[in-house]
């Protein structure tokens, strides 16, 4: 039995790193080619515009409609592109990630937050950067779905060799029966992803009370890299 749980985190493992590859090359692909692609065809609707401007104004109309929906591919594509792969989460890391998930998701559902990120955290290995962070989005988008909630309240921080990721919302709080349930996908990818690193998961609903995540990952210093 043992040697079969260490086979299937060893697959969980690599399964999660290939995926999040894959992620990493779909993200710059869009991009290097598509990015550019309609950053190049802006340019040159933009100076065809310029030459015409003694045309009737039915040709202006036109290009004008043109350049629009130039301005709503790139902004879709800045979306997916974030949404794939973080720049921010490669560029300066998990807390400056989480943050900018958190502004987004306000922007998007009007959830007022409180947030105790601690940014002195060391340099956490790639793994456990993206496991959390993928909890987090996973976290964040049950709330705005299922539970009615109004504010979050979370935090990041390191306790003796353990990080614990804490979030707490004001919602209707989640049922017992959802938290054991084998078909949320959900649930059963966060628990996945903190079983691989050896972490631990618990979640608490109560009606008058929203609910409480707590997520501890276990970093020692040979884990954290400098």
């Amino acid at each position: 039995m043992d040697s079969s749980n260490k086979n299937l985190r060893a697959l969980a493992a690599h399964l999660t790193r290939a995926l999040e590859e894959e992620r990493r090359r779909i993200a710059r692909e869009i991009h290097d080619e598509l990015g550019q692609s309609l950053t190049a065809l802006k340019m040159d609707l933009t100076s065809l515009k310029k030459k015409v401007d003694a045309d009737p104004d039915s040709l202006q109309q036109e290009i004008n409609s043109m350049l629009n929906i130039v301005d709503r591919t790139l902004v879709t594509v800045r979306t997916i592109t974030s949404e794939l792969r973080p720049g921010v989460l490669d560029q300066l890391g998990l807390v400056a990630a989480m943050e900018w998930q958190l502004q987004e998701f306000h922007a998007r559902s009007g959830l007022t937050y409180d947030a105790h990120l601690d940014e002195s955290l060391p340099v956490l290995p790639e793994d456990i950067q993206i496991a959390l962070f993928r909890i987090f989005q996973e976290l964040l988008t049950n709330i705005n779905r299922h539970s009615k909630a109004k504010h979050i309240t979370l935090s990041l921080t390191r306790k003796g060799q353990n990080l614990t990721l804490m979030v707490h919302d004001d919602g209707i709080g989640i049922e017992p029966d959802v938290i054991s349930s084998k078909v949320s996908l959900g649930l059963i990818g966060m628990q996945e992803r903190i079983q691989y690193l050896g972490g631990s998961f618990e979640i608490h609903g109560n009606p008058e009370s929203g609910t409480t995540t707590i997520v501890e990952i276990p970093i020692t210093d040979n884990s954290v890299s400098a």
